[in-house]
């Protein structure tokens, strides 16, 4: 499903008016029979009050009111006199008009007063305020009535997108309602999925209002689906072995970080690769062996700090010929006898390569090791380390998520997963966006898991944005299957682990 910003949308509502000639009001009517039927499934009390702006947003909840009123005790409050609306918002609040519906204008005196205690006494709030056309800072007049609608005890319904968030980026445009709910219309608008915007937003619903279907795509960013990663995992014909779901290679771990790469080590063999080998300096081998028992451990030479040392390669390149991916990173030294084989992997190796913590900081102090590669690579950057590869800040990829992904993709030639609250996977054609997960996974090893899931993808026979796409999705859902039954204070990786086996079994329920 594609993620849209306001122009987008725009572009979309005027193709489906002009070429299609679906007229802009019937449109308007969909949008607001979609949100009474959102409102009526909530089953809220008989007190709603409906704030309108001048705009279709308010056209919105105009055709809301209309509906509600022979089965609510419902107001309306616009932010202008009649004479200032215009269009499809017009027609529908002159339908109000004759219906002798009463509608405040909240520019007169004593009206802002008078929705204060209109609000303290509500059951739902329908914010139909601003919508997706505000691009500035929302003036003063505008700020007091958003925050009279977050003071108010009732739940908000916001209309489209929470008043005050900008449709294009999330940001926060001065004030901004803070929704319990939000119904979008046709596509969801980038504000709703990019922080802060995802905060105000609440539960999201998108609503079909009748747009035509072929409107709805090709517009560069999209959100992945279950359906999307069902339909791309790779299957398991009964006739096989091992050999058939292929090998993955890691490279992890030094001393005192043997954690990281046997977290690694279990996600891929829970992502259905036939082999992992987890290859670590010789000191961490016995650990890593001794708790995933499923793993084939290769010790590598290491040096006095129990670090890899330089020799490690030619076993490394022995091994790597009988694999089909490979995952270098968790838990590894920064240091440069790893830079040196760091170098001589991404040189060498023609496989499908995953790099992630450790050998990201090495990237980054050194980009030329991405020079002439042909081969695949995925870069899983938090935002620290993407600020790094990219030579910024961490509050500049923040707040900028979207363009950081891009840029490290283009800078990078790779796929990249750019991790953080709603996970982004950017190819060189488009941008996708996980919905799925929770703050719980904000702790150490969370990261480890997801390379390990990435390079078994790999090993199956994936491509590089398939199985980036499908391991960020599945790491996210194993994780918020575990908070149904555990804090996410208390989450840990290791729980992630353990439920990835159940996000195969409810991914897999809609292809079978």
């Amino acid at each position: 499903m594609d993620i849209v910003t306001a122009a987008q949308m725009q572009e979309i509502d005027r193709r489906a008016i002009e070429e299609y000639k679906i007229p802009g009001v019937v449109l308007m009517e969909n949008a607001g029979l979609r949100l009474v039927e959102a409102i009526n499934r909530l089953g809220c009390g008989p007190r709603i009050v409906v704030v309108a702006g001048k705009g279709n947003n308010g056209g919105d909840g105009f055709v809301v009111a209309r509906h509600l009123s022979p089965h609510k005790n419902l107001t309306v409050w616009t932010t202008a006199d009649t004479s200032e609306y215009r269009g499809d918002a017009l027609i529908n609040l002159n339908i109000l008009h004759k219906l002798e519906i009463p509608c405040t204008n909240l520019r007169q005196d004593h009206a802002l007063a008078a929705l204060e205690a209109e609000l303290a006494a509500a059951d739902l709030v329908v914010d139909a305020l601003l919508g997706t056309g505000v691009t500035r800072e929302v003036d003063s007049f505008y700020a007091d009535i958003i925050r009279l609608i977050n003071k108010a005890p009732a739940p908000v319904l916001a209309v489209d997108i929470p008043s005050g968030i900008s449709a294009d980026t999330g940001q926060v445009l001065g004030e901004a309602v803070q929704a319990d709910f939000t119904v979008t219309f046709a596509l969801p608008k980038r504000g709703l999925l990019l922080f802060p915007g995802a905060g105000h937003a609440g539960r999201l619903e998108i609503a079909d209002i009748g747009i035509p279907r072929p409107l709805l795509t090709g517009h560069g960013l999209a959100m992945l689906t279950k359906e999307q990663v069902a339909s791309a995992l790779p299957g398991r014909p009964a006739n096989t072995h091992k050999g058939t779901f292929g090998s993955a290679l890691l490279l992890a771990g030094s001393r005192g970080m043997s954690g990281a790469a046997t977290l690694s080590a279990r996600a891929a063999l829970r992502g259905g690769c036939g082999l992992v080998f987890a290859a670590t300096p010789q000191s961490v081998q016995p650990m890593v062996a001794s708790q995933v028992a499923e793993a084939i451990t290769m010790p590598l030479p290491e040096n006095e700090a129990g670090r890899l040392h330089a020799s490690a390669l030619p076993l490394l390149r022995e091994r790597w010929q009988s694999c089909r991916s490979l995952a270098v990173g968790p838990g590894l030294a920064e240091d440069e006898e790893t830079l040196w084989l760091l170098a001589g992997i991404m040189a060498e190796c023609q496989l499908p390569v995953v790099l992630d913590a450790g050998a990201l900081n090495l990237l980054a102090k050194k980009p030329q090791l991405m020079d002439g590669r042909k081969a695949p690579v995925i870069l899983t950057p938090h935002p620290g380390e993407a600020a790094r590869l990219l030579d910024t800040t961490v509050s500049q990829v923040e707040s900028h998520r979207l363009q950081a992904a891009r840029e490290l993709c283009t800078a990078y030639r790779s796929t990249v997963v750019l991790k953080g609250a709603h996970t982004l996977v950017a190819t060189e054609d488009e941008v996708f966006l996980n919905v799925t997960g929770n703050s719980g996974m904000a702790s150490a090893g969370s990261g480890d898991v997801l390379t390990g899931l990435l390079v078994s993808l790999l090993a199956q026979g994936m491509s590089t944005h398939k199985a980036a796409c499908a391991a960020v999705y599945l790491h996210g859902l194993a994780a918020d299957l575990a908070v149904e039954n555990i804090s996410k204070a208390a989450l840990v990786a290791g729980d992630i682990i353990d439920h990835i086996s159940l996000a195969y079994l409810q991914t897999e329920k809609i292809h079978m």
